[in-house]
């Protein structure tokens, strides 16, 4: 029975199903209604550009049928070229107003007669138009029609010429009319679509030769760039020909646009409309679709109140309980009495956190034993650390002893035998020398290390000149340095006030960045720069080495890791130097950051406060 009224809670909630069912359909309604409109449109204009084409086409014909039979007159047949013919031209210009000028040419191109309307294009009898690509077309025996040109900057014309004949295949000259295409303005603007379309005609080329505003025709605008254009003349996947296409017209206004081309010309005719107006009625049908839909939706809401009211309270109890169980609440018990499914989980509920809080009292227990074990682990590890840090000392102490008595005894030998021993025994006490003092090195590097760890290092603060720390440093690296191949340069600020800081901590900081560039760089530059930034000073040790790896520079600063590339071993070092470094750069309030790339050297940069505090 509880079942069944939760199921009856629930189906309110289908109502939510209306609303969603509301938008859909409105959604496919105005779907059909765009595609419905864009067809109609595109049919309706598509048919009105196909009647103004087929105009032009038939006015073309007709013109072109005119000068044809101009050639074959019986006053042609009877005289043949000569001045006579002047009156079958006047008969032609007569049957064919659109004819401004009319040229009969000899086979030499000879103007033999001529007759025009308008002086600004007349052509005297002689004139040489043997140049002329419609005199050697239609020489050929082809009807030769020619690109729309406009005759100083009036209206716009077009050559048509046709080939004289005595007989078939025997061609004695040539006639040629200039055509005023006026008339396809009046074809043009005759057509009217809603009530700001409009139409144009262009060339294959996209010049204008028709348009409702004549100054664009009269300056020779050419138009091809326009998608329309395109998708007619030059059609790509991206541009096909369509019936209709939206896009913009010259004056950036989105407009739907419709063609039909006049194949034998070459031409199209266009016709266009504001997309605005166009669409009027679909955004009307759109808005009283919209309008339903809210309508709807606002009948869905108030079933979903309803629901809300109904289904939404005992939810909201539960949620609050759980809330309270979750910040750690486990004595709270959920009282819900509704009947269904909801009583039973507050019921589960109640009952896992009864568990819950018994089992969240047993894991306190576990977690203090094994924090109070934790504590003793802990401890156990610091006296270790202790006992390993001061057994690094004691160890590291008794073994400069005899290390000491080694380097002075070889360096004894070495003076007073010098050029008694052979070079071969020379060598070898060198060798014993320099791998003592390499021993001696790592056991200092070991024991300051272990100091710092230990807590054990001193900081004895007093004041001190930056630039004599760093010539000391200097001296003391020259040896070191690759036979006068590698210079070593510095670059101090003469602004750098007196440091209080450790003398001797800073002294080893310097020396152990620069023989790390030493040991690094066979040849180039080693320079060392400071300058004052605000209350620090900025120390920064460059070199021209062999540089590190990216990876290199997140352990570069560990104790016994080095740059090097594994297995080589080729420049030697205990990897302490640097790791010393760190420490001991942290011990007088500073930082240090590395910056490096294989084969560009490397460049470590010191910052440490002007006056370390006590």
């Amino acid at each position: 029975m509880s079942r069944r009224r939760l199921v009856r809670h629930y189906f309110f909630v289908s109502v939510l199903l209306i609303g969603s069912g509301l938008i859909a359909s409105g959604a496919v309604e105005i779907y059909f209604r765009y595609h419905e409109t864009q067809e109609h449109l595109a049919l309706s204009q598509k048919e009105a550009a196909a009647v103004a084409a087929l105009r032009i086409e038939r006015f073309i014909q007709e013109v072109a049928t005119a000068i044809r039979g101009a050639t074959k007159s019986p006053e042609m047949a009877a005289q043949g070229l000569s001045p006579h013919y002047r009156l079958e031209l006047q008969r032609l210009l007569y049957l064919s107003p659109a004819i401004d000028e009319a040229v009969v040419l000899d086979t030499h191109g000879k103007a033999q007669a001529a007759l025009s309307r308008s002086r600004a294009i007349s052509r005297d009898p002689g004139i040489d138009l043997s140049a002329s690509a419609a005199f050697h077309e239609a020489k050929k025996g082809t009807p030769y029609f020619g690109p729309v040109h406009f005759i100083r900057g009036s209206e716009p014309y077009m050559t048509i010429a046709f080939p004289i004949e005595s007989f078939s295949g025997n061609v004695i000259g040539v006639l040629q009319a200039e055509v005023n295409l006026k008339y396809i303005w009046e074809v043009i603007s005759g057509i009217k679509v809603g009530k700001a379309g409009y139409a144009y005609a262009t060339t294959s080329s996209g010049n204008l030769i028709a348009h409702p505003d004549l100054s664009l025709v009269l300056q020779g605008r050419n138009i091809a760039h326009l998608e329309q254009v395109k998708a007619a003349f030059q059609p790509t996947p991206d541009l096909p020909k369509a019936g209709a296409l939206v896009a913009n017209n010259l004056q950036g206004q989105s407009v739907i646009s419709s063609y039909a081309i006049i194949p034998n010309l070459g031409w199209a005719v266009f016709i266009e409309r504001p997309a605005q107006e166009a669409y009027e009625p679909l955004f009307a049908s759109v808005l009283r679709t919209s309008s339903l839909l809210l309508i709807g939706l606002g009948v869905a809401l108030l079933a979903s109140l309803f629901v809300a009211r109904r289904v939404v309270r005992p939810l909201q109890s539960l949620r609050e309980g759980v809330e309270r169980i979750g910040s750690g609440d486990l004595s709270l018990r959920l009282q819900l009495k509704t009947g269904d499914e909801i009583e039973v989980l507050a019921e589960e509920f109640n009952k896992m956190t009864a568990a819950l809080e018994e089992a969240y009292k047993g894991l306190e227990r576990k977690v203090a034993e094994r924090t109070q074990e934790l504590v003793m682990a802990n401890k156990r590890l610091d006296e270790a650390s202790r006992y390993k840090s001061q057994f690094f000392a004691n160890v590291t102490h008794e073994l400069r002893t005899p290390l000491h008595a080694i380097i002075g005894f070889t360096r004894l030998v070495l003076r007073d035998t010098e050029g008694q021993l052979p070079e071969l025994h020379q060598g070898d006490l060198q060798k014993v020398l320099a791998s003592a003092e390499q021993l001696l090195n790592l056991i200092n590097g070991v024991l300051d290390l272990s100091k710092i760890e230990a807590g054990r290092m001193e900081i004895l603060i007093e004041p001190l000149r930056l630039e004599e720390v760093i010539h000391a440093a200097m001296s003391t690296i020259e040896p070191m340095l690759n036979d006068g191949r590698v210079r070593l340069t510095s670059k101090i600020a003469p602004d750098i006030q007196p440091m209080r800081t450790d003398r001797e901590k800073l002294k080893q900081i310097v020396i152990n960045l620069l023989s790390n560039a030493a040991k690094f760089t066979e040849e180039g530059e080693i320079a060392i720069s400071a300058w004052k930034d605000n209350g620090s000073v900025k120390l920064v040790v460059s070199d021209t080495g062999i540089g590190m790896r990216k990876e290199a520079l997140d352990y570069i600063f560990e104790e016994f890791r080095q740059a090097e590339p594994s297995g080589t071993r080729k420049y030697g070092g205990s990897g302490l130097g640097l790791a010393i470094v760190k420490r001991l750069v942290g011990l007088l309030g500073g930082e240090i950051r590395v910056e490096s790339e294989p084969g560009e050297g490397s460049k470590f940069t010191v910052t440490l406060p002007i006056n370390l505090s006590g």
